[in-house]
């Protein structure tokens, strides 16, 4: 779940990853208040999930009698329970980054977008897995690790969340791999892993 620490009363900084590309961790979300009956399929809105504290920021795919279902644009499934209207924060209106303003597409512009950058994760997924073995290649060869500059040189960050350590791998100014806390091995972005000696990381 893309998870937001509160900054002001319309206002929330956005901290996970279960909407990208339209939100990344940083992003500032400007949204309003607004009933259910006014939301869309397409539409994204924050909500806060029975039995949790936190405000939580999905897509609404479907619309029922019952309250709307939910799903980041990132995730692969849908979310478990409905959303009612005791648990509607707002509607996002639109994205601040780096000074930037950038508008959320909600009904169906939203959908749309959404179905867009689904049907690119596939091509992407079947060309990588067609050019998985030449990939791997490069990585074990660690051609492109020798021609790194010292100025994008590799460093981990390491921080507390929730009292447990999560680390994060950055290259330049871009973050390319995790280590959340409790996972058993590093997630890195690909194609940066052919710049990445694993096993020189910290684990």
């Amino acid at each position: 779940m893309t998870r937001l620490g509160e900054e002001n009363r319309h206002a929330l900084f956005c901290r996970g990853e279960s909407m990208r590309p339209l939100l990344r961790p940083g992003d500032r979300i400007h949204f309003a208040p607004c009933r259910i009956e006014e939301v869309r399929r397409g539409d994204v809105i924050i909500f806060i999930p029975d039995g949790q504290a936190e405000r939580v920021v999905h897509r609404v795919v479907s619309k029922g009698p019952e309250g709307v279902r939910t799903r980041g644009d990132a995730n692969p499934c849908r979310d478990t329970g409905q959303v009612r209207q005791e648990n509607i924060v707002g509607r996002a209106a639109s994205v601040e980054r780096k000074g930037r303003v950038i508008p959320v597409r909600g009904g169906l512009a939203g959908r749309l977008s959404v179905a867009c950058i689904r049907a690119f994760r596939r091509c992407d997924h079947w060309a990588s897995y067609t050019l998985h073995p030449c990939y791997r290649g490069l990585v074990r060869s660690g051609l492109f690790r020798a021609f790194l500059p010292s100025a994008l040189r590799l460093r981990v960050v390491t921080y507390e969340r929730g009292g447990a350590r999560e680390m994060h791998l950055v290259l330049g100014k871009h973050i390319i791999g995790r280590r959340p806390a409790g996972a058993g091995a590093w997630t890195i972005r690909r194609p940066f892993r052919i710049f990445v000696d694993e096993h020189s990381l910290p684990q």
